[in-house]
């Protein structure tokens, strides 16, 4: 007998746009409005507090409680220093990987709007394997397109920007998921799968 598939079209296609949100540290309240909108039709009631962490009620007047908790952020970037010829140097937030960065795409969070941007890396016919460096915070670097530090500035990136890889959600050989933080988005997608099957059932 063909087993029951828990995960719907429908949760799935949210988990999708809950990993492909992105959710920085300390600027989560985009991906945690999107989880609350997705679970409000299962929960009796919920709230927000001062620390932007959201909270889904089943059964408030229950005598006995039972939690189940997830983080929603992200690991990411902030922009450190804007050198006069318009590239980025960065500082981590959180616990990215300088080792993975070089050449890969990155969105820029500012005030008026996202900023594509990628990794710059010398080319690999530029570098001599007898002299050839690792990717260190003080080596690798973002290039927006611009020429100066003013041009930069003008896109409305500062110091301090945000930074998040451009990583999309896939699924492998039909049962793998890859995304950005699935640790632990994965684990406010199973709290709302919950609060759906129970209310379901």
């Amino acid at each position: 007998m063909a087993k029951k598939k828990i995960i719907t079209k429908k949760s799935e296609a949210f988990l999708e746009k809950y990993l492909n949100n992105p959710s920085p540290t300390g600027f989560e309240s985009g991906g945690q409005k999107m989880w609350l909108d997705y679970i409000s039709p299962y929960i009796d009631e919920h709230f927000v507090d001062t620390y932007g962490t959201v909270v889904g009620v089943i059964n408030p007047e229950a005598k006995y409680k039972v939690v189940i908790e997830a983080h929603a952020d992200e690991i990411s970037w902030f922009v450190h220093y804007i050198t006069k010829d318009g590239y980025i140097y960065l500082r981590r937030n959180g616990g990215s990987d300088h080792q993975i960065a070089p050449s890969k795409r990155v969105n820029i969070h500012t005030k008026k709007g996202m900023v594509k941007a990628v990794f710059g890396w010398p080319a690999i016919h530029t570098r001599s394997a007898s002299t050839e460096k690792s990717p260190k915070l003080d080596n690798i670097f973002l290039d927006c397109g611009c020429a100066s530090k003013e041009e930069v500035e003008e896109l409305g990136i500062h110091v301090g920007c945000v930074v998040t890889y451009e990583d999309e959600f896939m699924i492998l050989n039909k049962n793998f998921y890859v995304g950005r933080a699935l640790d632990n988005r994965i684990g406010g997608f199973m709290i709302a799968e919950v609060a759906r099957l129970l209310k379901e059932n």
